[in-house]
């Protein structure tokens, strides 16, 4: 190893042997000191690039790698490879991940038990569905293949994990993802006392069916009078992933092909849009002072905290209402079909099970009326 002075830095040089050419080749680094403590610091870490540059033809595991830094580098290979929305939905699977096992962890550490007790914490701590832990797991296996290429890994510890088995949520579970009259009034009541300025976005997704996304990518000129009736045009959906709030914007597609659709509004609906109108007359229907979009996240926390406080023993999130719309027109004997064109689906079968739950319920209800005949 030697050093030369540039300027006020020290640059240290060590030469090797590259192994595929078997040409002599030198690797450097740049430190701000020549003293003993900094030489030795310099040799380590020359020795260090060495082993990672010869590690590959060697056969050499190469040391020192963590999940965080698999993943920094994986991603900007698998950015490539899938679509955005896949890439995104990958990234959220993975910081998912990341909420039960330290980024920091060493991949030469990386085992099937530590693994195993992962997906149990979010199978059963978290209450994470079996589909979407496995879903998490496939995504790993593509980014542990990936450190196998680039010699982190000899082998694949998720060749012995086994997802633990959870009992599916089914049956009786159904009627726990909407709300019945009396827990969407206690609900609505609680966010106009602690959050008025939330409250008509959470009103109009009750009252539209729509997904959290269209009502919030929507303008104010997406409303339209037409035929004694006012429409609202659902044409995409808000970009907010990955994007700043003040770039957020709408999308030239839904979802899916049938969730472009025109809904007509009931007078509480058009009442809220009106209201809207005239706090900001353009842009954003559901806006911040600073005319940005409201943000999901902050609407899915004003309803955890809600739950929580109201002791609504369901799951609650923007979702929520797109299904306590389904469960009230089901109540009132609409057809299934019109339904799905209302809220944009082809087909579902969260919302038929939904609709046959609640249906099921009326004709109960219907038999214990005729008694009263």
């Amino acid at each position: 190893m030697y050093f030369q002075k540039r300027n006020d830095v020290y640059r240290y040089y060590e030469r090797y042997i590259d192994p595929y050419t078997q040409k002599r080749k030198t690797v450097s680094i740049t430190l701000s000191s020549n003293s003993k403590q900094a030489q030795n610091k310099a040799m380590r870490l020359l020795n260090e690039k060495i082993r990672n540059k010869t590690a590959l033809a060697n056969d050499n595991i190469i040391e020192g790698k963590t999940l965080a830094n698999l993943f920094d580098e994986w991603f900007l290979i698998y950015k490539q490879q899938v679509r955005r929305t896949t890439y995104l939905a990958t990234v959220a699977n993975i910081q998912t991940l990341l909420g039960v096992i330290n980024k920091d962890t060493l991949l030469s550490q990386l085992d099937s038990s530590i693994l195993s007790r992962s997906f149990d914490d979010l199978l059963f701590k978290h209450d994470l569905s079996a589909k979407y832990v496995s879903i998490i797991k496939s995504k790993l296996n593509l980014a542990i293949k990936f450190a196998i290429k680039q010699n982190y890994l000899k082998d694949n510890p998720l060749d012995k994990v086994e997802l633990s088995p959870k009992k599916p949520n089914h049956g009786t579970k159904i009627k726990d993802k909407f709300l019945e009259k009396d827990e969407l009034t206690k609900l609505f009541d609680y966010i106009q006392k602690k959050h008025p300025n939330y409250a008509p976005i959470f009103q109009w997704l009750y009252l539209t069916g729509m997904r959290a996304g269209e009502a919030l990518a929507l303008d104010m000129d997406d409303i339209e009078y037409i035929n004694n009736q006012y429409v609202v045009h659902v044409t995409g959906t808000l970009e907010y992933k990955k994007v700043s709030v003040t770039e957020q914007h709408k999308t030239d597609t839904t979802k899916t092909a049938a969730g472009i659709r025109d809904i007509n509004l009931s007078s509480q609906a058009v009442e809220i849009y009106q209201k809207q109108l005239d706090k900001y007359e353009s842009g954003f229907l559901f806006q911040t002072a600073n005319g940005t979009p409201y943000q999901i996240s902050s609407l899915n926390t004003i309803l955890r905290n809600a739950k929580d406080k109201l002791g609504i023993a369901k799951r609650l999130s923007t979702h929520t209402f797109r299904h306590t719309h389904v469960s009230m027109l089901a109540a009132l004997g609409v057809p299934f079909y019109v339904i799905q064109d209302r809220v944009g689906h082809e087909n579902s079968k969260m919302l038929e099970q939904i609709y046959l739950h609640v249906t099921k319920e009326a004709k109960l209800n219907l038999n214990s009326q005729l008694e009263k005949l």
